[in-house]
């Protein structure tokens, strides 16, 4: 039996949306664009148009008594994809305005007489909700839109019909149960900024990814996030085969000598860990050393800062004797902020991972998860944004360490803060000790995946050239909690 054929897609214009799509919007397809004023239709359709014409292939777009063609162009000319030299040789834009006052046939008769001049591989009619305000009567509608249907598939074009539909009026109407697509386009308000979200309702032959996606408008118009899951494979794990072990995971050194021996050899490659503690522990300072131990030995490695920025880093850096500059220089260490104000979850996990990809780094910081969560809306979405984060980076083989605060300083410990220490192979606890009055500061691996690791606190040492473990705290219990109180003598047998 011959495989099933293949669709022919598309380019929407945008890698990322042609992802979403399964690879591109089907070719011969007819496709309803909707969503509210503002939303960016028309933009998304104009920059599919452009994109499509720099590879050879024309498009008519049919504008109706919404936004005229001059007016149109215009507003487009801010857009790097705009090309002027492009109009009327492989875009071609034609008003109805005319024809629609005159009624539904003589409208289908006017795009049909254009459609077959210019053989168009693309047609947009925007907007087609106006043709039916205007067209009114059901049945004439119908009729219309079953028409327009019939001769877009003699056409072999595919088409996109654009218009500001509510989301209750998919049910109604005749053009969404015709079309083989439908895009909506959203603007939802979450507290006092406002998101952009696009979602696939319907898309024939296509296996396409469903869910709401982020998108933002900018110079180069419509640039979209694919939402967060998880990769779409997992790299193979060596499995134990008859008479023969499963083979020991290559180690990368923490850069400290004391924590490497508690991990049994350092972190596993490719492994994500959580290290964990109040403010002032050192967490970030052991993530720098992380950093500073793979630039040692060539390894590049990336620090993304949602708390300090670059240049504070750099301060702490050099006030315990290290030089960020000279590996930044050779492009061993990169120094990444974002902000986490107005952060977008789909936008964050597609900049690490590009900057990761185009550093070629095997190591990567995250500081921290607690200011991470200041920029997502939901303790769900927080943990499924940590859990790609964590699967990505680890199909990629990067060595990951998340750095996160938990609020207490001396009393009751927390082992992890927001629940999402199952997204981690590796967890590691910084905690200040009352020792007669003074703080020291302990170590602990509470959790380290496969490993045989040490289970005791260790003392933790702070100091010009960086973190130094200890030996653990002898004599004493109740250490995690952060008041230990001398431990029982046993009583000598007589």
């Amino acid at each position: 039996m011959s495989p099933n054929p293949t669709l022919r897609r598309l380019t929407t214009g945008s890698t990322a949306f042609d992802s979403i799509l399964g690879g591109g919007l089907p070719a011969h397809s007819m496709n309803v664009i909707a969503g509210e004023p503002g939303a960016g239709k028309t933009l998304f359709s104009l920059q599919m148009l452009f994109a499509l014409a720099r590879q050879g292939k024309k498009g008519v777009y049919f504008t109706t008594l919404s936004e005229p063609a001059l007016k149109l162009i215009q507003y487009m000319q801010q857009f790097s994809f705009f090309d002027e030299n492009m109009l009327e040789e492989k875009i071609v834009f034609v008003d109805l305005g005319s024809a629609i006052r005159q009624g539904a046939e003589a409208t289908l008769n006017e795009i049909s007489t254009r459609v077959e001049r210019e053989a168009p591989a693309v047609v947009v009619i925007d907007s087609f909700k106006a043709i039916r305000d205007i067209v009114g009567e059901r049945v004439a509608l119908r009729t219309f839109v079953y028409d327009l249907a019939v001769h877009t598939a003699a056409w072999g074009a595919t088409s996109l019909l654009v218009g500001e539909y509510t989301e209750s009026e998919g049910a109604s109407h005749p053009e969404f149960a015709i079309a083989d697509g439908i895009i909506r386009f959203r603007n939802s308000r979450h507290e006092l900024s406002a998101v952009r979200e696009v979602e696939v309702l319907k898309l024939r032959g296509a296996d396409y990814v469903t869910g709401g996606h982020f998108y933002e408008i900018g110079s180069s118009g419509l640039a979209f996030f694919p939402r967060v899951r998880g990769p779409d494979s997992a790299p193979s794990e060596p499995r134990a085969v008859a008479g023969h072990r499963v083979s020991v995971p290559e180690r990368a050194s923490t850069g400290v000598a004391g924590l490497d021996a508690m991990l049994g050899g350092g972190l596993p490659r490719a492994s994500a860990t959580i290290v964990q503690g109040g403010t002032g522990t050192g967490k970030t300072l052991l993530g720098l050393q992380f950093l500073l131990e793979g630039a040692e030995h060539g390894e590049a490695g990336i620090h993304f800062m949602l708390e300090e920025t670059p240049d504070q880093l750099r301060g702490f850096a050099q006030s315990l004797g290290w030089d960020l500059a000279k590996f930044e220089e050779r492009g061993l260490v990169t120094l990444s902020y974002i902000s986490p104000v107005e952060l977008s979850t789909d936008r964050f996990l597609d900049r690490v991972r590009r900057e990761v990809e185009k550093l070629g780094a095997r190591r990567a910081v995250l500081d921290s998860l607690t200011s991470l969560a200041l920029g997502v809306p939901s303790e769900r979405r927080f943990k499924e944004l940590v859990y790609a984060v964590a699967k990505h980076f680890h199909q990629g083989g990067i060595t990951l360490n998340m750095n996160m605060e938990v609020p207490d300083l001396l009393g009751s410990a927390q082992l992890s803060g927001h629940g999402v220490s199952f997204a981690a192979d590796n967890v590691i606890q910084l905690k200040f000790v009352e020792i007669e009055g003074r703080l020291e500061r302990g170590v602990s691996v509470l959790k380290a995946r496969g490993l045989r690791h040490a289970t005791d606190v260790r003392r933790l040492g702070v100091g010009e050239g960086g973190v130094q473990v200890g030996v653990p705290f002898h004599g004493l219990r109740g250490v995690l909690t952060g008041l230990p109180v001398p431990a029982p003598v046993p009583a000598k047998e007589p």
